[in-house]
């Protein structure tokens, strides 16, 4: 093996002719061609990182709206208890008042027909008195001593309790 200048210059040459034409397509491209992908999956990274943030936010919205609506329905059930009882104490009072209202009027009733029943039999009393006085005294009693006697006996008798 002998060494030849001119042999080693130019596969120098070539060498080097051969590294720049490999930097030129290869290298380059291929180094592009990373830079791009490292590109596009760092932009995939933050893009998948956006959507887990919103998914995140969209989740927590959902768990407010959910307790917001848990809480209205609660309030609305309250609310609908609330009416139900008070339209039962207003039946309960209603029906009191009614109750009330009827044992007034058979009160009122009862006490009318009893000053009626006291008042017959005053006069049913005073009238057999009077014939009875009649009887005993012998003698008839004209209209206007029997009116007199009767009255009279009405007072007497309507001063005592019944």
């Amino acid at each position: 093996m002998e060494f030849n200048l001119s042999t080693f210059v130019w596969s120098f040459i070539n060498f080097f002719v051969l590294l720049a034409i490999l930097n030129k397509l290869l290298y380059k491209p291929m180094l592009q061609m990373l830079e791009e992908r490292k590109k596009t999956i760092s932009e995939s990274m933050q893009q998948a990182e956006q959507a887990r943030a919103e998914a995140e936010r969209i989740k927590q919205e959902y768990a407010e709206q959910l307790a917001q609506a848990k809480k209205e329905s609660q309030e609305i059930i309250a609310r609908a208890e609330r009416m139900g009882e008070e339209m039962r104490e207003e039946l309960v009072r209603n029906a009191r008042a009614e109750a009330d209202k009827a044992l007034k009027v058979a009160q009122e009733e009862i006490a009318r027909e009893k000053a009626k029943a006291v008042a017959q039999l005053r006069a049913e009393v005073a009238n057999l008195a009077v014939l009875a006085a009649g009887k005993v005294v012998g003698k008839s009693i004209t209209v206007e001593d029997h009116e007199k006697m009767v009255k009279e006996f009405i007072d007497e008798v309507g001063d005592l309790p019944c």
